[in-house]
C-alpha cells in the first residue's frame, strides 16, 4: 500500500508498471548523474489543451462515456508554471529531486467541475464515479508536496483552484 502524501525526501513508491518504469529512470538518472535534477509532477493542465480538459469537454457535450472519479486525488499543475519552474531549475547548478505539482490537492471530478466552470460548461453534466470502484490500477491519493521545492523557486506554483478560476470577461 503506497503513501498519500509524498515530499520530495520519499523514495519512488510504484503501484503500477507505468510508475515503476518513471522509478527506473529516475533511479538511473539519480545514480549515474548525482548532481542532476530530477522533477516529479502530477497532472498537467494547460489553457484547455490538456488530456484532462479535452476529457471534460466531452464528457460535458455527451461525445465520450465514462466518469471522473471522486476518490483519485492528485495536485495539478499549470503547463506555463511548470514551464517556468523546468526553465529556472535548468538555468541553475541545482540538483536532486523537484516536485512541481500545485498545492490543492484535488480529486479528477473536483478538477474537472473547476474545468467546467472556466470554459462555461454545465458541470451538472460530468458524471462522478469511484477509482475504487473500477478496478484500474493505480495510487488512489497520490499528493505531491511541493514546499520544499517552492522554497527553492522564484516562481509560484499556483493551485488549480487559482488557475482555473473563472476570468471576469468585462476586466
Amino acid at each position: 500500500m503506497g503513501r498519500d502524501r509524498y515530499d520530495e525526501s520519499c523514495l519512488p513508491d510504484p503501484l503500477t508498471p507505468y510508475g515503476a518504469g518513471k522509478a527506473a529512470a529516475e533511479t538511473a538518472v539519480r545514480l549515474l548523474c548525482p548532481d542532476a535534477a530530477v522533477a516529479r509532477t502530477s497532472l498537467i493542465i494547460g489553457n484547455g489543451h490538456s488530456e484532462h480538459e479535452q476529457l471534460v469537454h466531452a464528457l460535458a457535450d455527451g461525445t465520450r462515456r465514462g466518469a471522473l472519479f471522486t476518490d483519485d486525488i492528485r495536485c495539478p499543475v499549470h503547463v506555463t508554471d511548470l514551464a517556468a519552474a523546468l526553465w529556472e531549475i535548468t538555468r541553475s547548478d541545482a540538483a536532486g529531486v523537484f516536485h512541481l505539482a500545485g498545492p490543492d490537492a484535488l480529486s479528477r471530478h473536483e478538477l474537472g467541475t473547476l474545468i467546467a466552470q472556466r470554459d462555461g460548461l454545465d458541470a451538472s453534466l460530468l458524471p462522478a464515479g469511484r477509482r475504487a470502484d473500477s478496478g484500474l490500477p493505480g495510487g488512489l491519493c497520490v499528493q505531491l508536496d511541493s514546499r520544499a521545492t517552492q522554497k527553492r523557486l522564484a516562481i509560484r506554483l499556483r493551485g488549480a483552484r487559482e488557475f482555473l478560476r473563472r476570468q471576469n470577461p468585462d476586466r
